[in-house]
């Protein structure tokens, strides 16, 4: 029982602790940092929906084992504000040894984030940059 209410402690404060980075206000943000699970990155980099930066670009380094990545986006929020339906965008897919990878977007709009969905002892660092008018 104990086992179990101290996992819902750590659930909550996982979702809690993941951001929307506003990238019409910021160059560049990190939404994970030596992620080593496969799963959706905590955090992620929110463009607006009207496609105002001229492109951005989403950065993402292997430091350990082998990862495979995929760029997702979605435009629809629940009531509370949380991205929620997010769809896998086309030619994205990545796996990386010990190394790095980039995807650019022109004149992106909605919220970006990464999926890792293989991951052998890796270690993902994704960085999203903002670029242009």
């Amino acid at each position: 029982m104990l086992r179990t209410a101290l996992l819902g402690i750590l659930l909550v404060a996982t979702i809690a602790s993941a951001a929307s980075f506003d990238m019409t206000a910021q160059g560049q943000a990190t939404l994970a940092s030596a992620q080593a699970a496969t799963g959706a990155t905590a955090n992620e980099a929110s463009f607006g929906v009207s496609g105002r930066r001229g492109a951005a670009t989403f950065q993402t380094v292997n430091t350990a084992g082998t990862a495979t990545v995929e760029l997702q986006q979605t435009c629809a929020t629940t009531a509370g504000g949380a991205a929620t339906n997010w769809v896998t965008l086309a030619n994205t897919s990545t796996t990386l040894a010990v190394g790095g990878g980039l995807v650019t977007v022109t004149a992106p709009g909605c919220s970006y984030r990464v999926n890792v969905t293989a991951c052998t002892t890796c270690s993902v660092t994704v960085t999203a940059t903002s670029i242009g008018k």
